[in-house]
């Protein structure tokens, strides 16, 4: 009875999925959602490392991960941003936050109310402390009276608060192939990715069960 060869690559998908369930599920913490991104981009290039030490042991001899046909500019991003953490400049993230607060009741003549009766504020923090437990507060909005035009003192009440942690590009290179990823949200960066990757050790696995 042949049996499957032990892979110790296995052992690094699974540490990379671990990585990505981490990062999907941490999203209060600018620090901890860094970390884990980090995490991940290591993880992502550490798999074939150990694939090719994996496909030599095994008597396959050398493993070529462009065999693999299904890369992505995403994928391509994320090999770049761990050459560029381990050498050059570690991975920043930023916080964008966008704000749902409901239109005043009164509003003075001319002004049209919204079909969806709230209005957006949206902005991006580039944070210079990358250690933050937690994202900045914001700015603070008051209610306007529709008469005079002057704040009242009273805040304006808040409908919902979304926010996203987006990669901070550094250089050049990275502008450029953040453009080509289309994606800047390390949350949907590493989804993609993963979904990728995981193709890719299935690939892999298939041809060292040949």
């Amino acid at each position: 009875m042949s049996t499957a060869p032990v892979l110790e690559s296995a052992l690094v998908f699974a540490d990379l999925r671990d990585a990505h369930d981490t990062l999907m599920a941490s999203r209060k913490s600018p620090r901890e959602v860094r970390r884990a991104f980090v995490r991940f981009v290591d993880l992502s290039q550490k798999l074939t490392s150990i694939m090719r030490k994996d496909f030599s042991r095994l008597g396959f001899g050398d493993w070529e991960a462009s065999k693999f046909d299904a890369w992505t500019p995403v994928t391509g991003l994320l090999k770049h941003l761990r050459n560029e953490d381990q050498h050059a400049h570690q991975i920043y993230i930023s916080v964008h936050e966008r704000r749902y607060f409901s239109v005043p009741e009164n509003l003075p003549p001319g002004f049209a109310r919204p079909a969806a009766n709230a209005f957006v504020f949206e902005g991006t923090w580039e944070l210079t402390n990358q250690l933050l437990e937690d994202p900045p507060d914001g700015i603070e909005t008051f209610e306007i009276n529709p008469m005079t035009g002057n704040a009242t003192g009273n805040p304006m009440p808040l409908l919902k608060l979304e926010r996203f942690y987006i990669l901070q590009a550094r250089t050049d290179k990275t502008r450029e192939l953040v453009q080509a990823a289309g994606l800047v949200d390390v949350h949907a960066i590493s989804a993609s990715a993963f979904a990728t990757l995981s193709e890719y050790f299935k690939f892999f696995s298939e041809k060292t069960a040949a």
